[in-house]
C-alpha cells in the first residue's frame, strides 16, 4: 500500500505539464494508474496533430488551449478530453470486447491472424457480468458451437461412500467411475459432443468452479487442428481456461463485492384441494370406480372449516421462500519486477437455498453453499533466458442440506396434493397417511442435516529455457502438475413419525402413526478421492529466413488420474507440429500424434492421430490491397484430421467376478444353499479400440472498414465411426449381457457464424455481436435388430431422436371408439389419444413407432450489444434456442400432486378445446407416454426460446474524484441472470421443468474498487 501511494504521489507530480502555445503535453493511465504505452491521440480540432504515447504514458502534440483531444488504444474504450489548463492526465477503462493481438490454443499462443482453426473466445469482461457460482453460467449464447442447457438450478450433491464394509474390511463400492466434476448444473456440448476436455493453465481438469475475476479468458477449441494434441481425448473439443498472470509494476489491487438475490422461475402452479377432489372423483369415474369425495368434502375444502380432516396446504407455498440470498466478495493483488512477478487472488461465495427457515432447530436446515478459493500465481525470470512459473491453487467448498435431502424434499413438492394430509394435527403432531409416510414439513424443518465438504489442491510448475545464444530461435519447456481432491458427507440426519387424525362413528379421536422413527445419527462417509499427475517435455524452434516463417514443436507428456481407490488411468502423448507461412499471406500447419491409454489391452493401447491445415491471406495480395482499401483482412482456411476418444470401461477386456448364484446341495426341499462367485453378466470387451473422428473444418475471416465490422464463418463436417454401442442383434439366451463394441457411425455436419460491429462517436463507444450456430447429425450405422417397415428405423435418423405413437387427436365419440386402431388389450373411450396405425393393420403396436419430435438442425444463437459514455457502462445478452422440442405430461395419481394444466383435459362439455385426453388414475395403455418409454406426439410442444439472458450496468467515478479517497478507481454495478424467457407456455421453464432445482431469476449489486 505504502509502494503505492508513493507511486500514486509520483503520478500527481508529473500530472502538471507546461502547455506551449502550441504544444499540449499529458499522460495516459488506466484503472490503477498505470501508464498505457500506444495510445494514439488525435486533435479534433487540427486533423494532421496526432501522437502516440510512450511507455511512461506520456505524449506531446500540437494544439492549444480549448482543443479535443480523443485517444484511442485497441483494448480501452476511447475518450474524448478538452484542455482546459495547463495540465492533461487522462484516464482509459477496458473495452467490454477484447480484440487482442494473439489468442490463446492448447499449450501455447499464437497470433490471431495466424489461427487456422475453428476457434472462438471470451473475455474477463463478458464473464464477471454474470452473477453466478460457476462460468458455464457465462457461456450460453456467446461461443458459436458451444450449446449450454441448464439441468439444474444448483449444485447437486453425490451422497454415495466410495467404501462398502465387508468381513475382510473395507472395500471400493464401484470401479471405474469418471473424474468428479464440480459442475452438475450444464450439460456442455461442443457440435454435438456431450462434455469437451476442460484444460486449466494448459492441465487438464474439470474445474468449473473459479473466481470469475480470476479468468482471462474461456475459448472453445473445435476442429481436429487445434485439439490434435490431445490424442485419445481429442474428439470432443476442449474447453480452453486461462486464468490472470502477473504484471509487473507497483502492486495493482482490486477488491469486489455483490450481493444478489435469486428468485426460482416458473414453479408450477399446484390445484387447490377442492379442484383436486373433484378432478380426482372424474379420474375415479373414467376408470369405472366410484366417487370418494362429497359435497360436504367440497365444501369444507373450500371454507377451511376442518383444516385437519381436509386441509389445502400448498406445499409451494409452505416450504419455499421467493426468494434467497447469494454473496461474492473476491480480493486480488498482482505486481512486481521485470524479473519477478507476481498475482495473488482470494475469493469467496456464499448460496442460500430457496428452502424457508423455520429455525425450528439450533443448527441450519437450509440448502446453504460457501466456497473459498485461493490461487496464486509467481513468474520469475531467472535469466534473461531462463524463466519459472510456479502457481498454487486451494479450494474449500462446503454444502449444507435438510437431512432429508433436498432432492427428496423437492420430489415430495411435486408428488404431495395440497389435501394429502394437514402440516400438523390438532395435538400438535405431524399429519401424514398410510400413503404418505412422511410429512414434508418435518422433511425441511426436523430430519437433521447433512454437511458435504470438498477439499482441492492444485499445483503447477513451469520451466523454460531460451538457447538462442546456441541456435535461434530454439526453446525447451518442463511443465508439471500435481492435484489432489476429496470429497466427504458428515449425515446428521433423523426422521419422524407421522400421524393419521381419525374421528371415530361415537366422536373419539383416534392417531394412527406411520413411518420408521430414527434418533439423529452422527455419520461420516468418504465420497470420493482423486489425485493427479501431469508432466510434459516440449521443445521447438521458432525461424524466419526472410518472407518464411517457421516454427516446429516436439512433445511428449504423460497424465495420470486415480478416481477412488481404482488403479491409476494414464495417457500418453508422442507428438509433434509444424507450422509455416510465407510473408504472412500463405499458411500451412501439420501435427501428429502417437497416443496411448493403459486401459485397453496390452499390443492395443497406442494409436497414431494426425491433422493438417492451409491457409491464405487474401487481403495480402495486390489485387485486394489495390482495389479494396476498406477489407483489412480477408482469410480462408480449412482443416481435416483423425482424432481419438477413449470411450473404455475399468479394464474390461479381463475377466472378472461378483457374488452370484447360490450352490445348491442335498435332496432336501429346500436343499442347502451355498453363497458362490459367478463371472460377471456382462461379457468381457475383446478388441476394443478408441473411437474415432474424421473431422473437415471450412472457415473464412473478413474484416472491414478499418476492423470496426468483423465476419467469421466456420462449416464442419465431422464423421464418427467406431462408436462404442451394444449390438441390437445381441442374443440373450447365454444369459449375459453383451458388451459395447466399435460398431456405430455418426455424421455431424453444421455451420457457425459470428457478427461483430464496433465503433464509436466521439467518446460514445457501442458495439454488437452475435453469434449462431446450425448442427445436424444423422446415424450413419446402429447395429440394431431387423425392423419391418423403414419408417421403424433408427438408423438415417438423428442422433438420439425419439421414438413414438404419432396422435392425431382425441377420440369424440363411442362410434369413433370403436372404428379406431387400439392397443391389443385394450378398449378405447372417448376422451382417449387416438394413435395413428402407420402400417394398417388395425392395431397399435411396435411397428407403428416412428421418428417424432423433429428433425431439423438445432439452431442456437446469442446477441450482446451494449455502451459505454462518460464513465456508464450498458450491455445486454439475448440468447435463444430453435427447433427444439419437449415434451410436457400431466396426468393425476393417487401419490401425485395435481396441477392447473389438468384443468384443460377433455370432457364432453369442452371436447373441442381439450389440451389433455381425458383423466384417469395412474398410467394408462395408451394415454400415457411413459408406456414402453415411448412417447405419443400430443404432449410435444415447442421448446424454443428466447431469453433476455444477462443485463449489466455499471458507472466508473470520475477519476479526480476518486482520488481524493486514496483509491484509483470505483465502479457500481447492478446486473441480472434469467431476467425473462419468451416461449410458448407460460406455465413450465422451456428449458428445465419438472422434480428438479428451478432455474434461478439472479437480481445482483455491487462494488469494484482498485488501488
Amino acid at each position: 500500500m505504502l509502494v503505492h501511494k508513493s507511486y500514486s504521489a509520483e503520478i500527481s507530480e508529473r500530472k502538471p505539464y507546461s502547455t506551449a502555445a502550441d504544444t499540449i503535453k499529458g499522460i495516459v493511465f488506466d484503472e490503477f494508474d498505470r501508464e498505457i504505452k500506444g495510445v494514439k491521440i488525435t486533435n479534433t480540432d487540427n486533423a494532421s496533430a496526432t501522437a502516440v504515447s510512450g511507455a511512461d504514458g506520456k505524449f506531446t502534440i500540437d494544439g492549444v488551449v480549448g482543443n479535443s483531444l480523443l485517444f484511442n488504444h485497441p483494448d480501452y474504450n476511447v475518450v474524448k478530453q478538452k484542455v482546459k489548463g495547463d495540465s492533461l492526465s487522462v484516464r482509459l477503462v477496458k473495452t467490454y470486447l477484447k480484440q487482442p493481438d494473439t489468442i490463446d490454443v492448447l499449450y501455447g499462443k499464437i497470433s490471431a491472424g495466424n489461427n487456422l482453426g475453428a476457434i472462438a473466445t471470451i473475455y474477463t469482461n463478458q464473464i464477471t457480468t454474470v452473477p453466478a457460482t460457476i462460468f458455464p453460467y457465462a457461456l450460453a449464447g456467446r461461443l458459436p458451437g458451444m450449446y449450454a442447457t441448464q439441468t439444474s438450478g444448483y449444485r447437486s450433491v453425490n451422497q454415495t461412500d466410495a467404501l462398502t464394509g465387508t468381513f475382510v474390511g473395507s472395500i471400493p463400492t464401484s470401479t471405474g467411475l469418471p473424474e468428479p466434476s464440480d459442475n452438475n448444473e450444464f450439460n456442455l456440448t461442443l457440435r454435438g459432443q456431450n462434455g469437451p476436455v476442460t484444460v486449466i493453465d494448459g492441465v487438464q481438469r474439470e474445474f468449473s468452479s473459479l473466481e470469475f475475476e480470476n479468468i482471462e479468458s474461456i475459448s472453445v477449441l473445435k476442429d481436429a487442428l487445434s485439439t490434435i494434441l490431445l490424442g485419445q481425448r481429442s474428439s470432443k473439443g476442449i474447453l480452453l481456461i486461462t486464468t490472470k498472470k502477473p504484471v509487473a509494476g507497483p502492486p495493482r489491487i482490486s477488491f469486489t463485492a455483490q450481493t444478489a438475490i435469486q428468485q426460482p422461475l416458473k414453479l408450477p402452479t399446484p390445484l387447490p384441494a377442492y379442484q383436486y377432489a373433484y378432478l380426482y372423483n372424474e379420474a375415479l369415474q373414467n376408470n369405472g370406480s366410484a366417487p370418494v369425495y362429497t359435497d360436504e368434502d367440497f365444501n369444507a375444502y373450500r371454507n377451511g372449516s376442518d383444516p385437519v380432516g381436509h386441509p389445502d396446504v400448498n406445499w409451494f407455498n409452505t416450504l419455499l421462500r421467493k426468494s434467497s440470498p447469494m454473496r461474492k466478495y473476491n480480493l486480488s493483488v498482482d505486481g512486481g519486477s521485470n524479473k519477478a512477478r507476481y498475482v495473488v487472488s482470494l475469493g469467496y461465495l456464499n448460496q442460500q437455498g430457496m428452502f424457508k427457515d423455520y429455525k425450528k432447530e439450533n443448527y441450519n436446515t437450509n440448502t446453504e453453499f460457501s466456497r473459498y478459493t485461493i490461487n496464486t500465481n509467481v513468474d520469475v525470470d531467472l535469466s534473461n533466458k531462463f524463466n519459472v512459473s510456479l502457481q498454487l491453487f486451494g479450494r474449500i467448498q462446503t454444502g449444507n442440506q435438510p437431512g432429508a435431502t433436498t432432492g427428496t424434499i423437492l420430489s415430495g413438492l411435486y408428488n404431495t396434493p395440497n389435501n394429502a394430509y394437514p402440516i400438523y394435527n390438532k395435538d400438535g403432531s405431524y399429519g401424514g397417511t398410510n400413503d404418505f409416510k412422511t410429512n414434508l414439513f418435518s422433511q425441511l424443518t426436523q430430519s437433521g442435516y447433512k454437511i458435504d465438504n470438498t477439499r482441492d489442491v492444485m499445483v503447477n510448475l513451469d520451466l523454460t529455457y531460451k538457447f538462442d545464444d546456441f541456435v535461434k530461435g530454439l526453446w525447451a519447456k518442463v511443465k508439471g502438475n500435481l492435484s489432489t481432491g476429496e470429497s466427504s458427507v458428515t449425515d446428521r440426519s433423523k426422521a419422524s413419525s407421522v400421524y393419521e387424525q381419525i374421528i371415530t362413528a361415537n366422536g373419539d379421536t383416534i392417531y394412527n402413526r406411520y413411518g420408521n422413527p430414527t434418533d439423529q445419527g452422527n455419520n461420516f462417509a468418504l465420497v470420493s478421492s482423486s489425485q493427479f499427475w501431469y508432466a510434459q517435455l516440449s521443445t521447438g524452434i521458432d525461424r524466419s529466413f526472410g518472407l518464411n516463417n517457421v516454427s516446429v514443436m516436439l512433445m511428449a507428456d504423460q497424465r495420470r488420474a486415480t478416481v477412488n481407490f481404482d488403479l491409476p488411468g494414464t495417457y500418453t502423448n508422442i507428438a509433434g507440429k509444424a507450422t509455416y507461412n510465407y510473408n504472412d499471406k500463405y499458411y500451412a500447419e501439420a501435427a501428429l500424434n502417437y497416443s496411448g491409454y493403459d486401459r485397453y489391452e496390452p499390443g492395443k493401447r497406442f494409436g497414431l492421430f494426425y491433422a493438417a491445415g492451409l491457409g491464405w491471406k487474401l487481403s495480402e495480395e495486390n489485387f485486394i490491397k489495390d482495389n479494396a482499401s476498406w477489407i483489412n483482412l480477408l482469410k480462408l482456411r480449412a482443416t481435416y484430421g483423425q482424432t481419438g476418444n477413449a470411450n473404455i470401461g475399468y479394464y474390461t477386456y479381463r475377466t472378472s467376478y461378483e457374488s452370484g448364484n447360490e450352490y445348491l446341495f442335498g435332496s432336501d426341499n429346500p436343499p442347502i444353499t451355498v453363497g458362490g462367485l459367478r463371472e460377471k453378466q456382462t461379457l468381457v470387451t475383446v478388441g476394443a479400440t478408441w473411437e474415432k473422428a474424421r473431422k473437415l473444418n471450412v472457415g473464412i475471416d473478413l474484416n472491414i472498414l478499418n476492423n470496426s465490422l468483423q465476419f467469421s464463418a466456420d462449416f464442419y463436417r465431422d464423421r464418427y465411426f467406431d462408436l462404442m454401442q451394444q449390438r441390437g442383434t445381441s442374443s440373450s439366451l447365454i444369459g449375459a449381457v453383451f458388451p459395447s463394441e466399435n460398431v456405430g457411425i455418426n455424421l455431424y455436419t453444421g455451420a457457425e457464424l459470428s457478427v461483430t460491429y464496433q465503433n464509436h462517436h466521439n467518446d460514445f463507444n457501442y458495439f454488437i455481436t452475435a453469434n449462431g450456430s446450425l448442427e445436424q447429425s444423422k446415424v450413419i450405422f446402429a447395429d440394431e435388430i431387423q425392423r419391418v417397415n423403414n419408417f421403424n428405423r433408427r438408423t438415417g435418423q438423428a442422433v438420439g431422436r425419439n421414438f413414438g405413437f404419432i396422435a392425431t387427436g382425441i377420440i369424440q365419440t363411442e362410434e369413433e371408439a370403436a372404428n379406431s386402431p387400439s392397443i391389443e388389450g385394450y378398449t378405447l373411450k372417448p376422451g382417449d389419444l387416438k394413435l395413428a396405425d402407420l402400417d394398417n393393420n388395425g392395431v397399435i403396436n411396435d411397428y407403428d413407432q416412428t421418428p417424432i419430435g423433429t428433425g431439423k438442425p438445432r439452431l442456437y444463437y446469442g446477441t450482446t450489444l451494449g455502451f459505454s459514455y462518460k464513465g456508464f457502462d450498458f450491455s445486454v445478452l439475448f440468447q435463444g434456442v430453435g427447433n427444439r422440442v419437449i415434451n410436457q405430461y400431466f396426468q393425476l395419481d393417487a401419490n401425485r400432486q395435481g396441477f392447473t394444466d389438468l384443468l384443460g383435459r377433455w370432457t364432453p362439455s369442452n371436447a373441442q378445446t381439450a389440451t389433455l385426453p381425458r383423466l384417469v388414475i395412474g398410467s394408462n395403455l395408451n394415454n400415457t407416454p411413459s408406456f414402453g418409454v415411448i412417447g405419443r406426439t400430443f404432449y410435444q410442444q415447442s421448446g424454443n426460446y428466447f431469453r433476455i439472458k444477462n443485463v449489466d450496468i455499471g458507472y466508473n467515478f470520475p477519476n479526480k474524484l476518486v482520488s481524493r479517497i486514496g483509491i484509483t478507481g470505483l465502479r457500481v454495478f447492478v446486473n441480472g441472470l434469467n431476467l425473462y424467457t419468451f416461449s410458448g407456455n407460460d406455465s413450465i421453464d422451456p428449458e428445465l421443468n419438472g422434480a428438479v432445482y428451478p432455474i434461478q431469476r439472479v437480481f445482483n449489486t455491487g462494488v469494484n474498487i482498485k488501488l
